[in-house]
């Protein structure tokens, strides 16, 4: 029975794109650099190479922070404080939680039908903060981030520390999450089924998923049906 569930945070049930526009337009304006508010899409595609760069193991996230700046002000020919530009950015990220549609809905129905366990890539700071800013936290079994555990995910031993430290097995969990990078691969390296969310269509690779779902009710779906 697959009744517990490693669901990933950002972009499955957690807005992260617009909780990141609201606080890099607000930390822009901070620093007097309001011209470059439109430039949010180019912000968010240095921040997500980088990412995938710490996924990979390839960018240790203390430089990954202050080095998303530095290269997308290089990149719009600005000289400015990147660091201090990343410490208002992380000031107000960490305050400015939204659920996507539908998310707590899904969530509500996901604990009728077991544990829900949070796995999640991040920093605890804005993890936590968006959450609690949410009231949401009494709706997780448990929260594991990155950075608390010193491994992130798709490397196995992230999964190896869930395993140990939550009341559960590989044969009861399945993971849900909408990053192959991640959460897909991180189910593959555990040996535990992947759910792969993909509202927008399923992505280049999709096939490396055990699932692909459109939609949380698709989840719901495939959910009763391993059950």
């Amino acid at each position: 029975m697959r009744t517990d569930h490693l669901l990933d945070a950002d972009e499955t049930i957690l807005d992260f794109p617009r909780s990141s526009k609201e606080s890099f337009i607000w930390a822009m304006g901070e620093m007097g650099l309001s011209a470059l508010a439109p430039a949010f899409e180019k912000f968010r595609a240095v921040n997500d190479a980088l990412w995938k760069a710490y996924e990979r193991g390839a960018m240790p996230k203390a430089r990954l922070v202050v080095e998303r700046f530095v290269r997308f002000f290089a990149e719009q020919g600005v000289d400015a404080d990147a660091a201090a530009a990343n410490a208002l950015y992380f000031g107000k990220l960490c305050k400015t939680g939204y659920l996507l549609p539908g998310a707590e809905d899904f969530l509500r129905a996901l604990r009728a039908r077991g544990k829900v366990y949070l796995i999640t890539n991040g920093t605890p700071a804005a993890q936590y903060g968006r959450i609690d800013s949410l009231g949401i936290r009494g709706l997780f079994d448990g929260i594991f981030v990155s950075d608390e555990i010193g491994f992130a995910k798709p490397s196995v031993r992230f999964f190896e520390y869930v395993f140990a430290h939550a009341p559960t097995s590989r044969p009861q969990c399945v993971v849900i999450g909408d990053s192959l990078t991640s959460d897909i691969a991180g189910a593959k390296n555990a040996g535990v089924p992947g759910i792969l969310y993909a509202p927008h269509g399923a992505p280049e690779g999709a096939k490396a998923a055990d699932y692909i779902a459109r939609s949380y009710a698709q989840i719901l779906e495939i959910l009763d049906t391993l059950n």
